[in-house]
């Protein structure tokens, strides 16, 4: 086949991206893993990005994915909890893996990591990989240190887990999408936001709310990842679904290493920019407090899904 017919033939496949470009779970794989993959397939793949939610915002994945409106999307697994049991327990207050034993915990291969793969099959969808983004941060305009701060507050929330913590802790969960914060956190329409610590940095949250929550895997972890259209991964030939699955994992695990290391430098970050920070630090009064707080939650959590899946899970941290 010549170039010009071979060109003709190659597949495309639309992969978008939300939130901030420049957070690494974008930077660190969508141009390594367009080039991995073309490369690797000599052309039969092309791979077309639309970054900045152009396509697709953050909380409309699934339909997208699963209509066919896009092939590859960046997502929160979070945004998954609702129809996907295997998603929504790693949404969860007790899966909170360290970034150093993420990828032993949920790294491809691993039984978790498969579990999640067929949960997700079963609603049209391939996953490709699982994304530490550490441990969610609360931005807000008045200190939110103790969990009674959090009364009588209107938080922003991105998912199921964020917004059942907030109700939780007697505060008002707002769900807006993450384009939104900044100008809600200006305008006092929420006095906090729950996020990814690389969104709130690149969206320069700062600015806006000078307080900053770490929350040390006390509320859990935001983790995201990369997931396709299931019937357009089958429609691959054989050899071409091997490049994808092996490009996904290889950058994944780079990825996961990069959005590991960035984390204190994006807290050191905040503090740059004039920004208090408090980390919730094992067995001190304010993250004894939090964890004493969230326990009714974690034994609601958990009595929510099978007893193997949870064995599964806890299984995964040891």
């Amino acid at each position: 086949m010549d170039a010009v017919h071979a060109a003709s033939a190659a597949t495309t496949l639309r992969l978008s991206t939300w939130g901030a470009s420049k957070a690494p779970q974008v930077t660190s794989f969508v141009a390594p893993f367009i080039e991995q993959v073309e490369h690797a397939s000599g052309g039969r793949i092309k791979v077309e990005n639309f970054p900045d939610g152009a396509l697709v915002s953050e909380q409309d994945v699934p339909t997208a994915i699963q209509s066919k409106v896009v092939d590859i999307s960046l997502t929160t697994l979070g945004s998954w909890a609702s129809i996907v049991p295997e998603a929504g327990v790693l949404n969860t207050v007790f899966f909170s893996p360290t970034g150093e034993g993420f990828e032993k915990a949920i790294g491809p291969g691993t039984k978790l990591f498969k579990t999640l793969d067929a949960g997700m099959m079963k609603h049209d969808t391939k996953m490709l990989c699982a994304l530490y983004n550490g441990p969610v941060v609360v931005v807000s305009r008045q200190p939110l240190n103790t969990p009674a701060a959090f009364r009588g507050k209107t938080i922003r929330v991105f998912d199921r887990l964020t917004a059942q913590i907030v109700q939780t802790l007697g505060g008002a969960p707002s769900t807006i999408g993450v384009a939104d914060v900044y100008p809600a956190l200006e305008r006092g329409t929420v006095q906090g936001a729950i996020g990814g610590l690389e969104g709130a940095v690149g969206l320069k949250e700062y600015e806006v709310a000078k307080y900053v929550l770490a929350t040390n895997g006390v509320f859990g972890l935001l983790i995201t990842g990369y997931v396709m259209n299931l019937a357009h991964f089958v429609a691959l030939s054989a050899d071409l679904r091997k490049i994808v699955l092996d490009a996904a994992y290889q950058v994944g695990r780079t990825a996961n290493q990069a959005m590991v290391d960035a984390y204190q430098i994006e807290l050191d970050k905040m503090r740059e920019h004039h920004a208090t920070v408090t980390v919730l630090e094992p067995k001190t009064p304010n993250y004894d407090a939090f964890k004493a707080a969230l326990a009714p939650l974690v034994r609601k959590e958990k009595a929510g899904f099978s007893p193997a899946l949870v064995k599964t899970v806890l299984d995964s941290l040891q």
